[in-house]
């Protein structure tokens, strides 16, 4: 489960995800540039029509007996219209090692798109912004990292503009997994604050969890934090680390990306 969203997650801005500063838009005259990632919960914001955002990275994570080495991360998003965007999410190639036991090879693409909703407001306010998500990942990584199944999945998005450097953004998801026998549908949520600390650099404080619906009453829960830093109006260098789910077992995930805009 850990190993599986951190090598297709995240959202921020050098300031916040959450929130569209004008600091950053002030970068030589550019919107904004907001990604998604590091973090889980995905931002509202869609791609400008006729450019292309690029979001990479790679992880390091142990969950139980598991330890987990991801490159790729490979997230393409194009603008198609000024609320819709086309995403397209290529293969990791992973290493996983349990005890003696090693696996590598690449994970399942995915393909969706994102909608925006409604706007909000540029000033503080109650009023959100929203968007949705509709992807679903497309048997076509190694063994024994491919699902015999597409796994579709509906993301709603929420995004408030607390005060000029704070916001929050918030993500309810609705999947259907497939566990090698059956599929089962699998609730996702998350809340994130982000905090603009200046032009270039940016924070956030993060947590989310994971309800499989797959006979189990187990919940997964995960904190993490990040920072991103803007080289320039298209180019973000993020890195995070956060625990979870069972943090005194000694679970735990690192990483780094890289998002270019063109």
């Amino acid at each position: 489960m850990l190993q599986s969203w951190l090598r297709v997650s995240s959202s921020r801005c050098a300031a916040c995800g959450a929130l569209l500063l004008t600091a950053c838009a002030s970068m030589g005259g550019r919107e904004s540039l907001i990604s998604d990632r590091p973090d889980f919960t995905e931002s509202t914001a869609t791609i400008a029509p006729r450019h292309v955002q690029i979001e990479t990275g790679a992880t390091v994570s142990r969950e139980g007996p598991t330890s987990s080495r991801a490159i790729g991360e490979l997230l393409v998003r194009s603008g198609l219209s000024s609320r819709l965007e086309l995403r397209l999410a290529g293969n990791s190639w992973v290493r996983e090692k349990t005890g003696g036991a090693v696996n590598t090879g690449r994970e399942d693409a995915a393909i969706g798109v994102k909608l925006k909703l409604a706007d909000g407001p540029d000033a503080p306010s109650w009023s959100p912004e929203l968007s949705v998500i509709a992807h679903t990942t497309v048997p076509s990584g190694s063994q024994p990292f491919r699902a015999a199944r597409m796994q579709p999945e509906l993301k709603f998005l929420s995004a408030w503009t607390i005060t000029s450097r704070l916001g929050f953004a918030a993500n309810l998801n609705v999947g259907r997994s497939y566990n090698g026998a059956r599929h089962f549908t699998e609730y996702a949520g998350s809340g994130s604050f982000g905090f603009s600390a200046s032009e270039r650099i940016g924070v956030y404080a993060e947590a989310f969890a994971f309800a499989p619906q797959d006979g189990s009453t187990v919940i997964l829960k995960f904190v993490n934090s990040g920072i991103t830093y803007l080289f320039g109006p298209d180019v973000q260098f993020d890195v995070r680390a956060g625990i979870g789910p069972s943090p005194r077992a000694g679970d735990y995930f690192v990483g780094a990306g890289l998002v270019v805009r063109r």
